[in-house]
């Protein structure tokens, strides 16, 4: 593995989230359920963390239901034979349906800069977007 580190400013960074999310954002799916994620890792590249990310909006019928649904099963039908897979987990890059929807969301990319860019920890570029 091959490890590189840039530093970038939080603009910059908030910018890059919202023009290219399919570089930092994937689908993983355990166990029957599929969630929208990204990774962080430690300052060494190290200590490698996957976070999942939901967003939920009130329906009609007054149930909460995750606004990246739709994206997401785009996402696994899309990459069904690109997915990286272990015996218990599958990953799937995000479709470009779930990426337009990201793009529309800077409160969500500015929040997760701040809550989850803390104590040294880096944001890890999904496999997919370097294999491209």
């Amino acid at each position: 593995m091959i490890r590189i580190g840039i530093e970038v400013s939080r603009r910059k960074l908030l910018n890059d989230l919202l023009d290219n999310p399919g570089r930092y954002f994937f689908i993983l799916s355990e166990g029957g359920r599929a969630a929208l994620c990204i990774q962080t890792c430690d300052s060494q590249g190290d200590d490698v963390r996957t976070h999942m990310i939901d967003g939920l909006a009130l329906t009609e019928e007054k149930e909460l239901r995750s606004i990246f649904d739709d994206g997401i099963n785009d996402s696994i039908l899309a990459g069904y034979e690109w997915k990286r897979q272990t015996s218990w987990q599958k990953e799937y890059p995000i479709s470009p349906r779930l990426e337009h929807t990201l793009r529309r969301l800077p409160d969500l990319m500015d929040w997760i800069i701040s809550k989850m860019l803390t104590r040294e920890r880096n944001l890890v570029i999904y496999p997919s977007w370097i294999d491209q």
